[in-house]
């Protein structure tokens, strides 16, 4: 951090603060990295939620925001593919939502997370209608995004999902892109892409990787996409890079509002296209059955979950950091990296982050730029850099 804390944080119990909801576990394309179908076990859940498992989730829902006095309630639909789920069923899920915050004054912010390839005006409508936002996975140009991002058959998919994005920026319509990093390819061909296409919010995520993979350095991309939001910020906000403003925010002591980064309890959790609940869906990684609870949405409360082993070891491991992590200088800000990346099979998650050298890396870059450019204002209007300050006191 900039301002070093070695002081331990407690972190106190708290309700469930929002939602992952899988309405269909298939997909209509076949991405070569998709965490999602590591796990076969998706396979053994139905392919979309019924009718009868989104009433009792809306009751789940109204129960658990009433019990605790949520003042909002956020939930992103997620899949597989959720548009496979239909546009009927997201009208029905947003309006038993809106008479939910009608009747508790909760506020139940919706998102969904898509590929994009069914996107049309239909779906245009109902996003724009029930003020859902939209994150739609794009990883820059087609050269990129074709690398992994296919259908069955083999062929790209970028051409529908660009022309996707454009319809969805053409609309008052929240809309975000999420790409994963190539560190092959520079940066500067992602930022332009994002440009040309009108998208100021967006994404480059960290590859998922476990412990026991050997994924390439990332360092050098993501401190070459700091110095190129820095530049294009450097006047007005214009380009606002999730994981740039994640790593920002933590380093300058706040909490992040991903889970990505910082040190911080993951809360969330995932019901399944049949109300079983479970931890959060990208530990799956770890292998078959891995996020496999007993728990369901029929037979327990939302909140019920933090009692279960499963949910409970994920998120005690998200706060409890391995003996690296806890003797580092950007412990807080960092928080151990992202929880799956922790994961080994020797030691599950007390590990450091398979990018703990790369993380490492980018936070020490990035900290140093900030302290360049910070400044503290003094008595008498005198204006002291940063790290001048740091060195006086």
């Amino acid at each position: 951090m900039l301002f070093d804390d070695s002081n331990p944080v407690a972190f106190h119990d708290q309700p469930i603060t929002q939602l992952l909801v899988k309405v269909a576990t298939r997909c209509n394309i076949d991405c070569s990295y998709c965490y999602w179908f590591r796990d076969a076990a998706v396979y053994d859940k139905p392919k979309l939620m019924s009718t009868g498992v989104l009433h009792q989730l809306l009751q789940r829902i109204e129960e658990h925001v009433a019990r605790h006095s949520l003042v909002d309630f956020p939930i992103v639909l997620h899949g597989g593919e959720p548009l496979l789920w239909g546009v009927e069923n997201f009208h029905r899920f947003a309006e038993g939502c809106e008479r939910i915050s009608s009747r508790t004054g909760c506020d139940i912010p919706i998102a969904v997370t898509t590929n994009g390839v069914l996107i049309d005006d239909q779906w245009l409508d109902c996003f724009e209608t029930r003020n859902i936002s939209v994150a739609i996975s794009l990883d820059g140009p087609a050269h990129i995004h074709d690398l992994h991002r296919r259908t069955f058959q083999g062929t790209g998919t970028h051409a529908a999902v660009e022309r996707a994005a454009r319809m969805l920026v053409s609309r008052d319509i929240c809309v975000s892109a999420l790409a994963v990093c190539n560190p092959a390819y520079p940066p500067e061909q992602y930022v332009a892409f994002f440009t040309a296409c009108g998208i100021a919010n967006y994404d480059i995520m960290i590859p998922d990787a476990t412990m026991d993979e050997k994924p390439p350095s990332i360092a050098s991309f993501y401190n070459g996409l700091f110095d190129l939001w820095l530049t294009a910020n450097r006047t007005a906000p214009t380009a606002n890079i999730r994981i740039v403003s994640d790593m920002i925010t933590a380093l300058l002591g706040n909490n992040s509002p991903t889970e990505g980064v910082g040190h911080k309890p993951i809360e969330l959790c995932t019901v399944m296209t049949d109300g079983t609940v479970e931890a959060h869906d990208v530990l799956r990684i770890a292998g078959d059955g891995f996020t496999r609870t007993r728990f369901n949405i029929f037979d327990h409360a939302i909140d019920e979950v933090r009692n279960e082993p499963r949910w409970k070891a994920a998120r005690d491991a998200s706060i409890n950091l391995c003996e690296k992590c806890r003797q580092c200088k950007f412990m807080n800000a960092c928080g151990g990296g992202y929880l799956p990346h922790r994961f080994s099979k020797a030691n599950g998650y007390d590990n450091p982050s398979v990018y703990c050298d790369d993380l490492y890396s980018m936070f020490e870059n990035m900290q140093s730029v900030l302290e360049s450019h910070l400044y503290v204002s003094k008595p008498g209007g005198e204006r002291v850099n940063v790290r001048e300050a740091l060195t006086r006191a």
